[in-house]
């Protein structure tokens, strides 16, 4: 029998996910490996998709430290040119993750002190640095550079994306009758079956107490609602059994391609007032309806 062949973007897709960029792509980007046929088809579609904001998640990925695109762009170059006065004193090519590290510190103070270590331990300390503790989630702060990157990206090249906020509906009450530890069981449970729900290109986000926030990307309004609803109705039914009742209120807000001034401020306030109207209105709903 023969074996259908492999897509190679169905296979690397994680790879051009922000969250999913690492050394090694960026070292391919950087011309420091060889690439194999699938893997010229993730720098392909990363250069495609992310446009000047690859030069952004590149030094992000090697430094930890946002630069906006076009900055970040020119230090890029710069780079590449410091690299090779490097390889021309030294004799052999210190690679990319050294010669960025060089430059922002010594050449370009952008950077202080900074240390290389393992990948291994970067992507651990990383992972820890930009999650909530006590969901796993990402942390407000990351959830806020994701939203930026993530409608900057849809303001360029268009398509859709939707932003859901939700909140446990009566949570102090939770709180007051069962005691906060089994408030934060309860926190837990609801951000597993966020995470759950999620596609690998949705961004979640613990965003306050009891409050989350999810990006949706490529995901229009309608869409969203129906994502929304069914995430709604699941922890409902996760809880019914359970010593207390959990419930979510769910607001949402959606960029179009024809608002192309729209901030990241703006949609979180637009998804916050529609949150607050489904708890208004009776708790336990997703609004805007379609």
């Amino acid at each position: 029998m023969t074996e259908a062949p492999t897509n190679p973007r169905d296979e690397m897709v994680d790879l051009a996910n922000y969250k999913e960029l690492d050394v090694r792509i960026v070292a391919a980007l950087a011309g420091d490996r060889d690439l194999n046929a699938r893997e010229q088809t993730v720098v392909e579609r990363l250069k495609e998709e992310r446009g000047e904001s690859l030069f952004s998640d590149m030094l992000y990925t090697l430094t930890h430290k946002m630069f906006p695109s076009r900055q970040a762009k020119t230090l890029w170059a710069e780079i590449g040119t410091h690299r090779g006065k490097l390889s021309e004193r030294l004799g052999r090519d210190p690679g990319v993750a050294v010669a960025t590290h060089d430059y922002l510190t010594n050449v370009s103070p952008l950077l202080k002190s900074v240390g290389l270590i393992e990948e291994s331990k970067l992507h651990s300390i990383t992972d820890v640095a930009t999650r909530d503790g006590l969901t796993g989630l990402f942390d407000k702060t990351t959830f806020n550079h994701h939203l930026r990157e993530e409608l900057e990206r849809q303001q360029r090249y268009g398509g859709a994306l939707t932003l859901v906020m939700c909140d446990i509906d009566h949570f102090k009450l939770l709180n007051d009758t069962h005691g906060h530890a089994d408030g934060d069981i309860a926190l837990q449970q609801v951000a597993e079956i966020i995470a759950e729900q999620c596609r690998s290109t949705d961004i979640p986000g613990r965003i306050g107490g009891e409050e989350f926030g999810i990006i949706l990307t490529a995901v229009d309004a309608k869409a969203g609602y129906i994502f929304a609803e069914r995430l709604r109705q699941t922890i409902e039914l996760k809880f019914v059994d359970s010593a207390y009742d959990v419930t979510i209120s769910v607001g949402m807000a959606e960029a179009t391609e024809e608002n192309k001034s729209l901030t990241p401020d703006q949609l979180i306030r637009t998804a916050d007032a529609a949150l607050y109207s489904a708890k208004n209105n009776g708790r336990n709903q997703v609004l805007p309806k379609p």
